[in-house]
């Protein structure tokens, strides 16, 4: 049952995404693109609200687990990988070349395996990523909160907070 599960995704989910990164990658990273590769990706994800813009080159892993809201924007070069869920909540935009990844790999007997652990990633309402930002899986980070270029978020984030640096942390 679970090999089917994952050849329907596979075939119903993952290859459109690709086709239409791949239909738009001579296009300009422009609003009027963006939202374009937005509107032609919605019916991919788990949910999508209005208004999407997915930038140039975005790499979407396991796009039925991905659940966003409205005016979110995806900028160039970033990889989602939601196989423990991600939400993006209203207006929340990801800097370019960003990293949000809601799995980990196993460490068994000293050796690292290809079997994962899937925490979801929450990022609430007006949050801002800069570019380069890598969140890692099971963090919680609130609304309005700027996550600076080049963070690395290990931790939940409240509400309202400014972070930098590895790791993300409050100045």
């Amino acid at each position: 049952m679970k090999l089917i599960t994952y050849l329907i995704n596979f075939f119903f989910r993952d290859i459109p995404i690709h086709l239409i990164n791949l239909v738009t990658a001579l296009l300009p990273n422009h609003i009027v693109t963006n939202r374009i590769r937005g509107f032609l990706m919605k019916p991919f994800f788990g949910k999508c609200g209005k208004r999407l813009q997915v930038g140039k080159g975005v790499i979407l892993n396991n796009p039925g687990s991905l659940y966003l809201g409205n005016d979110c924007y995806i900028s160039h070069y970033c990889y989602l990988q939601a196989k423990g869920k991600v939400i993006l909540e209203n207006n929340v935009i990801i800097g370019p070349m960003s990293v949000i990844a809601s799995s980990n790999h196993v460490i068994e007997k000293g050796v690292v395996s290809n079997k994962g652990v899937n925490k979801p990633i929450y990022l609430g309402e007006g949050t801002w990523c800069g570019g380069h930002v890598i969140i890692t899986a099971g963090c919680s980070i609130g609304k309005s909160t700027v996550i600076g270029a080049g963070s690395v978020v290990t931790k939940d984030i409240p509400d309202h907070s400014r972070v930098f640096g590895i790791p993300a942390v409050s100045k």
